[in-house]
C-alpha cells in the first residue's frame, strides 16, 4: 500500500513542499518504488522551480501533487538553514541518478528507464549509453515527441508507446514548466512507476553537455560552470538571482526575523471535534504537536468532510506545521473537500503571508 502523503516529513518553503532527506534517502525511495510497484512522482524544485511557482499556480500545483520533493539546488538548502528547516544537503536529480547507477541492488537488477523529450538525437544518445552499460540503470525506450503542445506530447498513441517498452522510470525532459505539466496530464495513464522532469540529466548521460567535476560542486560553483556549458543559461540564471535577492528580503528574512524574536506565550493545544470535522488550535504549534496533528487530520479525511480550523487562539506556527498543513490541504482538496482556516489573528496571517501559502486561505 501507497503511504500516505501525511506521513512525509515534509517543510513548507515559500509555498512548495520539500521532504526532509538526504541523497540515501532519496535513492531508497526510488528502488522501493519500483520494488513495490508503486506510484512515485519526483519533483526536484530549484531554485528556478521555486520562482516559477511564485507566478504560476500551475507550476506550483504540480509540485504541490509530487509524492517526493528533494531540494535541488544550494540557494534552496541555504533558504532551509536561515528558517531552520532541517534540510542540510542538496539532492540534485543528476546525482540521484549517478547514485541508482552505481547502487550494487540496481547493479543486480537494473531500473528500467524510458527518456521522454530531448533535443534532436540527445535522447537515442542517452539512451544507448545506458542500454549498453552494465550499472544499475537499463535504457528501454526513448521519444522525442517534438515541439506541440501538452496535448500533443499526451496522445494516446504516445502513451501507448512508452507503457510498451515497460519502464519502471521515465525522464522526461522538456523544459520544467511543460515538463511539470505533462507528468500532471499523464501520470495517472502511465504504467511506469517512478517518472520525473530531470532536463539536464539526458544531455549529461549523452555527454552532450559535461557536468561540473565534484571540486566545483563541493564549492557550490555548478552554476557557473554551467553556463561555461550552456551560455544561454546566462540570462535565466540572471533573472533567478535578481529575484532570489528579493526574496530573500521580502519574505526569507522578514520570517527568520520572526523565528528569532519568539518566545514561547503558550503551550500548544489541539482539541478535535470528530463529529463536525473540526480542530480547536490554540498556542504556539510547533514541531512537538506535529504527529498528534497529523494523526486528527488522517482521521478526519478519512470521514471525506469538509475541515475546518478554528485557529483563533494560535499566536505562532512553525515550518513543520506549515509543512504538515500544506499537504493535509492538498489531500482533502483531491478527495473533493475543502479545509478552512477560521480566525487567524494579525501574527498568524503575517507567517502564512511571509511563508508564501495564502493561496490555502483562499482555496485557489
Amino acid at each position: 500500500m501507497k503511504r500516505d502523503a501525511l506521513d512525509r516529513d515534509v517543510y513548507n518553503l515559500l509555498g512548495l513542499p520539500f521532504d526532509a532527506v538526504d541523497m540515501d534517502e532519496a535513492v531508497r525511495e526510488v528502488i522501493e518504488a519500483v520494488n513495490k510497484k508503486q506510484k512515485l512522482f519526483i519533483s526536484t524544485p530549484n531554485l528556478n522551480f521555486l520562482i516559477a511557482s511564485q507566478k504560476k499556480s500551475t507550476f506550483r500545483e504540480s509540485v504541490l501533487h509530487s509524492d517526493l520533493s528533494i531540494a535541488d539546488g544550494m540557494p534552496i538548502v541555504f533558504m532551509c538553514k536561515l528558517l531552520n528547516i532541517p534540510i542540510q544537503e542538496r539532492v540534485a536529480g543528476s546525482s540521484l541518478i549517478d547514485e541508482l547507477r552505481q547502487n550494487d541492488e540496481c547493479r543486480e537488477n537494473p531500473i528500467k528507464v524510458f527518456f521522454f523529450g530531448g533535443q534532436d538525437g540527445v535522447a537515442e544518445q542517452a539512451h544507448q549509453v545506458l542500454h549498453d552499460a552494465n550499472d544499475g540503470l537499463k535504457s528501454v525506450g526513448y521519444l522525442n515527441p517534438g515541439f506541440g503542445s501538452v496535448d500533443d506530447m499526451s496522445r494516446d498513441e504516445i502513451i501507448d508507446r512508452i507503457n510498451s517498452a515497460e519502464p519502471d522510470f521515465i525522464i522526461v525532459s522538456l523544459g520544467a514548466a511543460k515538463g511539470q505539466a505533462w507528468i500532471e496530464n499523464n501520470r495517472h495513464r502511465l504504467t511506469a512507476y517512478v517518472i520525473s522532469h530531470l532536463g539536464a540529466v539526458v544531455n549529461f548521460i549523452a555527454g552532450t553537455v559535461r557536468r561540473a567535476p565534484n571540486w566545483v560542486q563541493k564549492l557550490h560553483m555548478e552554476w557557473l560552470w554551467r553556463i561555461k556549458e550552456e551560455p544561454t543559461l546566462f540570462n535565466r540564471y540572471w533573472k533567478d538571482g535578481m529575484a532570489f535577492v528579493k526574496l530573500l528580503f521580502s519574505r526569507i528574512l522578514p520570517y527568520r526575523s520572526i523565528i528569532k524574536r519568539h518566545q514561547i506565550y503558550s503551550t500548544p493545544q489541539i482539541e478535535p471535534d470528530y463529529d463536525g470535522s473540526n480542530v480547536l488550535l490554540a498556542g504556539d504549534l510547533n514541531f512537538s504537536k506535529k504527529d498528534e496533528l497529523r494523526e486528527i487530520l488522517k482521521k478526519l479525511i478519512i470521514k471525506g468532510d469538509n475541515i475546518a480550523l478554528d485557529m483563533s487562539g494560535v499566536r505562532y506556527i512553525d515550518q513543520s506545521i506549515l509543512g504538515l498543513l500544506l499537504v493535509s490541504w492538498v489531500k482533502i482538496r483531491q478527495i473533493g473537500c475543502e479545509m478552512r482556516f477560521e480566525g487567524l489573528t494579525d501574527e498568524v496571517h503575517e507567517i502564512v503571508k511571509l511563508n508564501g501559502i495564502e493561496f490555502i486561505l483562499k482555496g485557489e
